[in-house]
């Protein structure tokens, strides 16, 4: 089926409030694009100019119903649980009956089967399910998020200048939030040959823990050391900190396959050639962000 642009395209946003999904309606709104939001808590948000704010969930297939009616294009995420294959399938189904004609879902580079990751398995199916819904589609695989820092280092941070990581010396292109916003609006603007296609995304460079230890020393002005735990120190750490047992497991994963290497060939330049603009570095985040660490 071929693809042809709307020049108004009525776009909705899932998953609204996340850390993906707050950049792209920062960015419409930004670009003065409207667009729909779904919330739970859509009647206590603070409006935003060219975003209309709608209640429901994605448990409530009437909610997604209604939200989807007269939608061109969506963007679909919702929260990691073991319902999420079917949640995020009976969108889709919503969506190819109200007549969208492109989603662009957020996956993670483990989407595939067999995967390391329950998660990446569940993303997988979903991807499935959606290639072959007869809608277009995008799956965008960003790498991990500088956002997360706002949660996962910045009490360290905070209150010893000390990052803690079982990466050790590995490298990862993380990825800037606002990056996957841009290339989400791009694609939602004009898709151009990105149309029906899986998009692995990155920062523009490799690091280290080390690295961005001396990113948050120039931005703060103060010194902030790295320090590397074994993989059962980290456990620990992660568990004292109240993490599920589950994700602190996924964390280890993720940081074990970054001590080894293993993803440094998922560095692209993707961003750029989408947007037309190089992506955010780590210095450019611990600037921008440096209220959440001081």
């Amino acid at each position: 089926m071929e693809y042809q642009a709307n020049p108004s395209p009525n776009i909705a946003i899932m998953g609204a409030t996340g850390k993906v999904g707050s950049q792209i309606i920062n960015a419409l709104s930004r670009e003065k694009i409207p667009a729909k939001a779904l919330s739970r808590k859509a009647a206590r948000l603070e409006p935003v100019e060219h975003i209309t704010w709608m209640q429901g969930d994605i448990e409530n297939q009437e909610s997604i119903k209604r939200f989807l009616d007269g939608v061109d294009k969506l963007f679909l995420n919702s929260g990691v649980s073991e319902q999420m294959v079917e949640q995020q399938c009976s969108v889709i189904d919503i969506a190819r009956s109200s007549g969208v004609r492109h989603i662009i879902k957020l996956s993670t580079p483990e989407a595939r089967k067999p995967s390391k990751s329950r998660t990446g398995e569940w993303h997988w199916e979903i991807q499935e399910y959606l290639k072959h819904s007869g809608v277009h589609w995008n799956s965008l695989q960003p790498q991990s998020f500088m956002q997360n820092w706002t949660d996962t280092l910045a009490p360290s941070i905070k209150a010893e200048r000390k990052i803690y990581s079982a990466a050790g010396e590995g490298k990862r292109a993380f990825t800037d939030t606002r990056d996957i916003a841009r290339v989400a609006v791009t694609l939602f603007r004009e898709p151009g040959t990105w149309i029906d296609a899986i998009i692995p995304l990155s920062g523009g460079s490799l690091v280290s823990y080390r690295d961005i230890a001396e990113a948050f020393t120039k931005a703060l002005n103060e010194k902030v050391e790295y320090i590397a735990q074994s993989p059962e120190e980290a456990r620990q750490r992660m568990l004292r900190q109240g993490m599920p047992a589950f994700m602190a497991e996924v964390t280890l994963m993720v940081e074990t396959n970054q001590k080894l290497g293993l993803v440094e060939h998922l560095l692209t330049d993707n961003v750029e050639k989408i947007t037309g603009k190089k992506p955010y570095t780590i210095e450019q985040f611990a600037e921008d962000y440096i209220a959440y660490f001081k």
